[in-house]
C-alpha cells in the first residue's frame, strides 16, 4: 500500500469521498469542483496537505489536513478508510503521515476542531438535504471519534450541533410574555434603523467580539445590506433608541438555510430574557423570508444553548474538538 501526498484530486479519490458522504460520512457531496477547492486550491496564510493511500488503482483511503503559516497548530480536516481496508493499520498509517506532513519547526498541537480554517459542509440526517455550511470537529456517532482517540488525541471541548424546521415555527407563549415585560421597561427587538437608533459601536464595544462588532458595523454602514435585528431600549429623558443587542442579519442561503452570525446583548442590559426574545424573531423574520431551516452550533457549557432552546431548537449531533500535543 502506498500513502502519496496529492497536488489535485484524482477520479478514485473523488469516488471515495463521495461513497461515504451524506452517509457513514454525514459530509455533505461536493460537485468535482467543490472538492478540488475545499481539498487542494492555495488559500494566503496556509498549505493544504492531501494524502492518498493507493491499493494499485483503487483509492484505499485518505487523509487531509492544513498547516497554518507561521501558527503553532496545524489541523486535521478528514480522514477515511474504504470499509474493505478497515482493520490493517491503514487509518494509523494515514494519521501518522499526516501528522508528519503537517509538522513544522512551530507546530505544538494537532487539532481536530471547528476552528480548523478549512472546514466541510454537512447534512442533517434525517432532512430533505439540510445543510450546515462548518463541520465543528469530530462525530461522536462515527466510529472515527474512538479511532482519534486511540491516536492520542483528546476531548477539550464539545459542540452541539443544532436544528430547527422552520416551516411551521410560531413564538412560544412564554416568548411572548417575555416580549411584553421587556416592553414595560422600554425594550423591544425591530430591525436596526440608522436614522433611529445610536450606541451600535458603544454595545458591540461592551459586548467584546471584535469579530461580531466588525459584522454589525459594517453591516449597518452598507447599502442594502441584509436587515439587521436589534435590541433596543427607549430612554425614557429623551426618547432616544439606544441600540442594546443584535441578531441575524435576516439572510436565506441559497440551500435554504436561515443565516445567523451571532447574537449578544449588552451586559449592561442582560437578565430582561432579549436573548431569546431576539432570537425567536430572528426565527420568525427569517421563516417569513422564505427560509426552510435553521443550524447552528454552540459549546456543552454556552449559555446560549438556553436561547435555543427556547426557540424550539434541537440538538442533532454532538461533536468533540480534539487536540494532540506534539512531541
Amino acid at each position: 500500500m502506498d500513502i502519496r501526498r496529492l497536488s489535485s484530486g484524482t477520479d478514485s479519490v473523488y469516488r471515495l469521498f463521495c461513497e461515504y458522504a451524506e452517509g457513514e460520512q454525514v459530509y455533505k457531496r461536493l460537485s468535482r469542483e467543490e472538492f478540488e477547492a475545499k481539498f487542494f486550491e492555495c488559500e494566503k496564510g496556509y498549505e493544504k496537505v492531501f494524502l492518498c493511500a493507493d491499493n494499485g488503482d483503487v483509492t484505499a483511503g485518505f487523509a487531509a489536513g492544513m498547516i497554518v503559516l507561521d501558527g503553532e497548530v496545524s489541523y486535521v480536516t478528514a480522514i477515511l478508510v474504504a470499509r474493505e481496508y478497515r482493520r490493517m493499520g491503514l487509518g494509523t498509517a494515514l494519521i501518522s503521515a499526516l501528522e508528519a506532513a503537517m509538522k513544522t519547526e512551530k507546530t505544538k498541537k494537532y487539532e481536530f476542531s471547528f476552528y480548523n480554517p478549512q472546514s466541510l459542509p454537512w447534512i442533517v440526517p434525517g432532512t430533505p438535504h439540510h445543510d450546515h455550511p462548518g463541520y465543528p470537529g469530530v462525530d461522536m456517532i462515527n466510529t472515527g471519534y474512538v479511532f482519534m482517540k486511540d491516536m492520542g488525541y483528546r476531548d477539550y471541548a464539545y459542540q452541539n450541533s443544532y436544528y430547527h424546521k422552520l416551516e411551521n415555527y410560531k413564538m412560544p407563549a412564554d416568548i411572548e410574555r417575555i416580549e411584553q415585560e421587556a416592553a414595560k421597561l422600554g425594550y423591544a427587538v425591530t430591525y436596526y434603523d440608522k436614522n433611529r437608533h445610536y450606541g451600535a459601536e458603544e454595545c458591540m464595544d461592551k459586548i467584546g467580539s471584535a469579530g461580531w462588532k466588525n459584522t454589525v458595523l459594517q453591516n449597518i454602514s452598507t447599502e442594502g445590506a441584509p436587515p439587521l435585528l436589534i435590541a433596543e431600549h427607549i430612554e425614557a429623558d429623551n426618547g432616544m433608541a439606544r441600540m442594546v443587542g443584535f441578531t441575524g442579519p435576516v439572510y436565506v442561503q441559497p440551500s435554504g438555510r436561515g443565516y445567523l452570525a451571532g447574537i449578544a446583548v449588552d451586559p449592561d442590559h442582560r437578565g430582561h430574557g432579549l436573548g431569546k426574545l431576539l432570537f425567536c424573531k430572528l426565527c420568525s423574520a427569517l421563516k417569513s423570508e422564505g427560509a426552510e431551516f435553521m443550524t447552528l452550533f454552540t459549546g456543552e457549557t454556552n449559555k446560549a444553548r438556553n436561547i435555543y432552546e427556547a426557540a424550539g431548537m434541537k440538538i442533532v449531533r454532538c461533536f468533540s474538538c480534539m487536540r494532540k500535543e506534539v512531541k
